[in-house]
């Protein structure tokens, strides 16, 4: 049989150290450089540094409602799952999708159960942290509700993955950002998912104390 590392801690560090050597992280200050280094982490793959984006804002934004204690809404039980809670400080996560009424939701407004539960996210949406690491229709519907309701969440990350609309809805994300000025973390094309996303949420649950 083959060797292998097997303490955490080590394996943890070695993969650390093997995506700062083989990243280029030139343009990213200290903060972006380790949003980055968690989402590669999450998916195992160095190339997608070249698509994400980071608005200028986000990260600073996305500390300070932590601190505060403001709402987290995520599309999926997987992101939710993926959150590490215990560096939330006083942050708790909403995830809609099992409620009992969104397939009627779903059905009504002829779309998915992900878009429609993100009807739930309505009151909540001011000054809160949405996450979306699965559906473009629920990123699509998130955007539609703060252009409609003039609602300012303090973050948006936006991660959806797949064939159809992942692409586009991002692309529609980045392009609100720079419209509004809407602080959004993102990944461009079709990679992404909910380890990604919540690998975001959980850099910047990091960076709350640091100094």
């Amino acid at each position: 049989m083959r060797q292998y590392i097997r303490e955490p801690a080590e394996i943890y560090k070695k993969s650390f150290d093997t995506i700062l050597s083989e990243v280029d992280f030139t343009g990213y200050n200290d903060q972006e450089k380790k949003i980055v280094t968690r989402i590669i982490h999450a998916c195992g793959d160095v190339s997608i540094a070249e698509d994400i984006f980071i608005s200028e804002n986000a990260i600073k934004s996305g500390i300070s409602a932590l601190k505060l204690g403001e709402k987290i809404f995520v599309d999926s039980k997987m992101v939710a799952a993926g959150i590490i809670e215990k560096n939330l400080k006083m942050s708790r996560i909403y995830c809609h999708i099992g409620d009992d009424d969104v397939v009627d939701i779903a059905k009504k407004l002829n779309t998915t159960r992900s878009a429609a539960a993100v009807e739930h996210w309505k009151d909540g949406m001011s000054n809160s942290i949405l996450v979306i690491g699965n559906a473009p229709t629920a990123l699509f519907r998130v955007l539609e509700i703060i252009n409609e309701n003039n609602i300012q969440p303090r973050l948006v990350i936006g991660m959806p993955l797949g064939f159809v609309g992942a692409v586009e809805s991002k692309e529609e994300l980045i392009n609100f950002h720079q419209s509004t000025g809407l602080n959004i973390i993102t990944i461009r094309g079709r990679r992404g998912g909910s380890a990604m996303a919540s690998a975001a949420i959980n850099a910047i649950s990091l960076l709350i104390d640091d100094r």
